[in-house]
This record gives C-alpha cells, sequence and structure tokens, in this order.
C-alpha cells in the first residue's frame, strides 16, 4: 500500500457494542469517548485516514458521543498538534479549556491538544486534520482552543472545500505538493479572525486552576475518599469554582467516575490471564461497590465490565496506539485494525 495512501475503517459488520470497543480505542490518542443509552444501542462509526506530508486527514462519520481530553492525556499522548475540524453535518458543545463552545455544520474550528476539553456530540460526519504546532504560526502565539471560523464566513466556505478536495486526492498528490497544499490552509488560517484570540499568556492563567485540579483528581483517583471539599482545600480554590469548572460533567464527582471507569475500562481491556476479577478492578478504581461499578460502566460504555473482558480475549480490542506515536503511525494502526476482522 503506498505510503499516503488512505485507509478505511468501516465497522458496519459488527454488533454495536463491539464496534464501540473498536472506536473508543482507536479514537484515545485524541480523545476518551463515550454514549448515553440511546446513542449505544445502535452505535455505528467509520473513518477514513490519509496522511497529508506531515499531518494526518480523517473523515469520520458517528453516532452522538462525548469527548473528553484530561492532563494525563495530553501528558502521555506526546502528541504536540493543532486540530482543524470541518462539520459537514452534526456539531457539537461544550468546554475547550474553560472556553464554552458551540460548534454547528459548516464551522471550521480549532482544538489544541495540549489542552482539556470536554464535549458532546450530536450524530456527525466531520473532516479532522491533525497538524504540527510548527505548521502553523499564529498556534505558537494565540490561544485558539475552541476557536472557530463560523459557518457564515466566506473564510469557512473555502477552508471546508480545501479540507475536502485534500480528503478527495491527498493519496495522488507529490510530497511537495501535499506540503504545498497545507501551507496554503495555514496561509488561509493566519488570515482569518483567528488572530483575534487571546494572547498564550491569558489563556495559560486562565486554564491553570482547572488543569491543576484535574491532575491532582488523576494523582487520587484510586482514593474512595476523594471529595470535592478535599480538592478544594487541596488545591486552593472555592468549593464554589470547583462546582464553577466541572459545571459541564455534571459536577466534579461526575468527572471522577468518568475518569474511575477510563481507568477500569482500559485494565478490562487488556488480556490477562483471569487471575484479577472485576471486583478487584472495581476496588483498584476507586470504586466502594461491585454492584454501583457495573451499573455504572455499563452505562458510559454500553456494555458490561464482564462484556469488556471477554472481547479483549476474543481479540475484538485493539491495542491503543502507544504514547508518543506519530499521526503517520496511527494509520498503521487502523490498518492493523481492519485485518482483525
Amino acid at each position: 500500500m503506498a505510503e499516503n495512501a488512505a485507509t478505511d475503517l468501516m465497522l458496519e459488520r459488527l454488533e454495536a457494542e463491539q464496534q464501540f470497543a473498536l472506536w473508543h480505542d482507536l479514537v484515545q490518542p485524541l480523545f476518551r469517548v463515550s454514549l448515553d443509552e440511546e446513542s449505544a444501542a445502535g452505535f455505528r462509526a467509520e473513518v477514513q485516514a490519509v496522511p497529508v506530508s506531515d499531518a494526518l486527514l480523517t473523515t469520520a462519520t458517528s453516532r452522538a458521543q462525548s469527548f473528553e481530553r484530561s492532563m494525563g492525556d495530553v501528558r502521555s499522548s506526546g502528541w504536540d498538534h493543532v486540530v482543524i475540524q470541518h462539520y459537514v453535518s452534526g456539531g457539537f458543545e461544550g468546554l475547550c479549556g474553560e472556553r464554552a463552545v458551540s460548534v454547528a455544520a459548516g464551522d471550521i474550528n480549532v482544538l489544541d491538544l495540549n489542552r482539556t476539553l470536554r464535549t458532546r456530540a450530536t450524530d456527525f460526519s466531520n473532516l479532522t486534520l491533525i497538524l504540527p504546532r510548527d505548521r502553523l504560526p499564529i498556534a505558537g502565539s494565540h490561544d485558539l482552543h475552541g476557536r472557530a471560523i463560523g459557518r457564515g464566513s466566506a473564510l469557512a466556505t473555502v477552508i471546508g472545500s480545501h479540507l475536502r478536495s485534500l480528503a478527495e486526492h491527498a493519496g495522488s498528490l507529490s510530497p511537495r505538493e501535499a506540503s504545498a497544499a497545507l501551507d496554503a490552509l495555514c496561509l488561509l488560517l493566519s488570515g482569518s479572525d483567528l488572530r483575534e484570540a487571546d494572547p498564550l499568556v491569558r489563556a495559560a492563567a486562565s486554564a491553570s486552576a482547572h488543569e491543576r485540579i484535574c491532575a491532582h483528581i488523576d494523582q487520587y483517583l484510586d482514593d474512595p475518599t476523594l471529595s470535592p471539599a478535599g480538592i478544594a482545600a487541596a488545591c486552593r480554590v472555592s468549593r464554589a469554582t470547583l462546582y464553577r469548572l466541572f459545571g459541564f460533567d455534571g459536577g466534579v464527582m461526575a468527572y471522577i467516575a468518568g475518569r474511575r471507569l477510563d481507568r477500569a475500562f482500559t485494565a478490562l481491556s487488556r488480556p490477562d490471564d483471569g487471575r484479577t476479577s472485576i471486583a478487584q478492578v472495581a476496588y483498584r478504581s476507586g470504586f466502594a461497590s461491585e454492584t454501583h461499578f457495573s451499573r455504572s460502566f455499563r452505562a458510559r460504555f454500553a456494555m458490561t465490565p464482564r462484556d469488556a473482558r471477554r472481547l479483549a480475549r476474543e481479540g475484538l480490542h485493539p491495542v491503543a496506539a502507544a504514547p508518543g506515536l506519530s499521526p503517520r503511525d496511527w494509520v498503521g494502526t487502523i490498518r492493523r485494525l481492519r485485518e482483525t476482522f
């Protein structure tokens, strides 16, 4: 297969829970994803990925889901990239850092993989360009995380057209042509009203409290006594501030539960020799009740803990891309997954 050929991952032959299991691990280098019950019942997703010079362009279609990127994910992924997205249909809303965002079809939005994110998307189809930070000079001086060029702008239409054309023709471009196509896109972005974004110094100051709290939560995630009062005292913020920062997650305890479930999902997704029981995984993840753990796990991942372990043993759970892998290496992961079913 050519180095810059497009790679498709179509999951329609699998049951909904198996589709989500694969999708969850595939997307994990970028985001942690979760479902509500309505989306879980008929989950479906497909993705096409194609390298464009030193960037990666994906075209994805999926059911509604929530996306999260914590400071722990930022530290472990090793990806110093900026994400440019064009939603062809659907959209999302939530928090990028501490900025409230709402993106609809036709918008061009920017995400910074060095920042946290918690969003909720409707059923969607989008194009996502994962771009090395130094490709986009404006990303080195301005806080672009969560910023968007509105769909009413002619420039948003031009950039969306450019991304769709890249997705269609990237496999036929020479390395020099692919690099020039990226340069043209970055020039369009740099000439947009993204220049009105806050300077990075101001953005870093506003985000520091939230990131410090997330780091503290990750450090003490397995402590069943972790509480809002203790977190507020340890991080030197008021409880009112703490609740405001985690309002989109349904509260700080809901955020903690989600992080614990993500940790348990990772543990159960590793094939093992059966010596670790599901109850032990629950307790090690900070849950005091196995029943509560199983009920919460099913609500978040549309499967039981036992289902997750069974899928891992059957080889239907892919190994997530290792920390530090480049987006181009991620294409290799997609190709290997496609060969497993």
